[in-house]
C-alpha cells in the first residue's frame, strides 16, 4: 500500500479535506482529451466521487451516492437526470498518461470505469472506478491533501487545476518550479485549439486562475517569465506560499462567485452571507462568534442544525439577504 492510499484512508471521515492522487493532480490530459476537455462541473463531480469513495476508493466494486447529495454541493446544485449523466460521460472520456519508467511503459487511463444514475430522484448515483487508476492509485507515495470546500468554490476549471497542481507541491522543500507553457497548458487542462497567443492564455487562464485561488484558497501564488524565444513566451516560473491567516479566504468560499468576481475586479459590492448547508460552522465566520455570543453556552453545531432546520419549515434560503440577522435571533431565542 502507498501513500496515497494511507492518505485518503486517514482522512477519509474528515470533511473538510480530500485526497487526490498526485499522478492525476499533476497530470496531463492527453491530446485527444484536450480536444474536448472535461468541464469544471465535471472536475467537481470527480472530486465529490472520490471524497465519498475514501479509503475504499482501490477496491474493486461500485460506490453509491443518493441523488440528494447533489442538491447541497456548490456548482453542482440541483443536477438533472441528464446533467450527471453527461458529466459522468466527460469523465469516462478523460485520459490521462502515467509514464511508468518503474514496469518500463506509458500507461493512457481515465477515473471511472463505468457509472450509473437512477431515474428517480430519490435513487442513488453507483460507479466503479478505472482498474489502472486503482492500480496507479494502490502503489502511489504521491497525493495531494486539497481543500475540499476550496474544490468546490473555485469557478474555472483552469483554477481547479491549478490548485491542484499547488497543492500537490505544498509540503516540499521548495516553492518554486518552472514550466513550459505548451507544459502547463496541458496541465490545466486548454482546449486545443484555443487560447493559442500567449497573452489569451495568460490572461484567461493563467492570471484568472491565480487570482481566483489567491482569493479563496490558503494559497498565495506568483508567476514571472523566465524564457522567450524570438520574443515569444515559452518558460514561466510559479511560485507559491501558504497563508498564515486563512479567515478571509474562508468567508470568500462562502460568498457566491459573483460577487467574489466583482471583488478580486476591484468593483464595490456588498458582500452576499450564505450560511453553511451543512458541516460544522466552527471555522465559518460570521456564524461562529454569533453562535458563541448570543448562544447562552449552546453546542454551536447544534444551534446550527436546528437553524438549518428551522429555515426548511420557514421556508427561509441560507442565502437570503437577511441570513446574518434571522441567525443572531434565532441563537438568542435557542437560549431561553
Amino acid at each position: 500500500m502507498g501513500n496515497a492510499l494511507n492518505a485518503a484512508t486517514s482522512k477519509a471521515r474528515t470533511e473538510e479535506q480530500l485526497v487526490q492522487l498526485g499522478e492525476i493532480a499533476d497530470g496531463h490530459y492527453s491530446p485527444t482529451t484536450l480536444r474536448n476537455p472535461p468541464s469544471l462541473r465535471a472536475l467537481k463531480l470527480q472530486d465529490v466521487l472520490m471524497k465519498n469513495a475514501g479509503g475504499k476508493i482501490c477496491e474493486d466494486r461500485w460506490h453509491e451516492l443518493d441523488l440528494s447529495v447533489f442538491k447541497h454541493i456548490g456548482g453542482l446544485s440541483h443536477p438533472s437526470h441528464e446533467d450527471l449523466v453527461r458529466m459522468f460521460e466527460e469523465l469516462r472520456g478523460a485520459t490521462l498518461r502515467h509514464i511508468n519508467t518503474k514496469e518500463g511503459h506509458t500507461a493512457i487511463y481515465g477515473l471511472i470505469a463505468v457509472g450509473r444514475v437512477d431515474f428517480e430522484e430519490v435513487g442513488k448515483v453507483r460507479y466503479k472506478f478505472d482498474d489502472e487508476f486503482r492500480k496507479i492509485m494502490e502503489s502511489s507515495d504521491l497525493y495531494a491533501v486539497l481543500d475540499y470546500r476550496t474544490t468546490l468554490a473555485l469557478s474555472s476549471r483552469y483554477a481547479h487545476r491549478l490548485h491542484q497542481m499547488i497543492a500537490l507541491r505544498a509540503g516540499r522543500d521548495t516553492s518554486i518550479e518552472r514550466f513550459t507553457v505548451d507544459d502547463i497548458r496541458a496541465r490545466l487542462g486548454v482546449q486545443t485549439g484555443k487560447l493559442e497567443d500567449w497573452s489569451n492564455f495568460r490572461k484567461i487562464a493563467l492570471d484568472r486562475a491565480i487570482d481566483e485561488i489567491n482569493q479563496v484558497s490558503r494559497f498565495d501564488i506568483q508567476w514571472r517569465v523566465t524564457r522567450k524565444e524570438r520574443r515569444k513566451t515559452t518558460e514561466i516560473e510559479l511560485s507559491w506560499k501558504v497563508k498564515d491567516d486563512l479567515e478571509k479566504a474562508k468567508r470568500e468560499q462562502q460568498a457566491h462567485s459573483l460577487g467574489r468576481k466583482a471583488r478580486r475586479d476591484g468593483a464595490v459590492v456588498t458582500p452576499v452571507l450564505i450560511f453553511p448547508e451543512k458541516g460544522s460552522i466552527s471555522f465559518s465566520e460570521p456564524w461562529k462568534t454569533i453562535a458563541r455570543t448570543h448562544g447562552n453556552g449552546k453546542d454551536i453545531d447544534l444551534i446550527a442544525n436546528d437553524f438549518r432546520n428551522w429555515c426548511r419549515e420557514q421556508n427561509i434560503p441560507l442565502n437570503s439577504p437577511t441570513i446574518e440577522k434571522t441567525f443572531t435571533g434565532f441563537c438568542k431565542r435557542a437560549r431561553l
